[in-house]
């Protein structure tokens, strides 16, 4: 039954260590949505930036700079929609990352039971025997007792 038992320990070492490199990927998964998020940010910015040059150049008549404005918005929007499959497809990895974590967590937690279930189990056993041992001694006593009283 020990032998059970640190195999299982093991096993729950196992599991735990397996769980942190979920949470360690979940992790950088989550930052590398972010990170894109604030890159959508960075180009919707940048469009906006782009739409203010732009009447800028139309009300001063400046037709080069209103073009080139033109431009820049439309390789922000370009950018922003790029931007935005990658953040879906992040997401996506996202929530794959975060139902694998959750599993494996779910399997050390149940492990974990297993382990504090049998390691009670044995020290209850335990309990039993060395009660069953000092019984037995109590009875011995008795017995040897009584017999020299006979």
């Amino acid at each position: 039954m020990q032998s059970r038992l640190e195999t299982l320990r093991r096993l729950a070492s196992l599991y735990a260590a397996v769980e942190e490199m979920h949470a360690t990927e979940l992790q950088r998964i989550a930052g590398a949505v972010l990170e894109a998020k604030n890159a959508i940010g960075v180009e919707r910015e940048a469009g906006r930036l782009a739409r203010l040059e732009g009447r800028e150049a139309l009300q001063s008549g400046d037709r080069v700079n209103w073009i080139m404005s033109e431009t820049r918005q439309e390789t922000a929007a370009w950018r922003r929609k790029k931007l935005e499959e990658i953040r879906i497809r992040r997401e996506q990895l996202n929530d794959a990352a975060r139902e694998q974590y959750v599993a494996s967590r779910l399997k050390r937690e149940q492990i974990k039971r297993v382990f504090d279930d049998i390691a009670t189990r044995m020290e209850i056993e335990e309990g039993r025997r060395m009660q069953a041992a000092s019984d037995d001694r109590f009875l011995a006593r008795r017995r040897w007792a009584d017999r020299l009283r006979s």
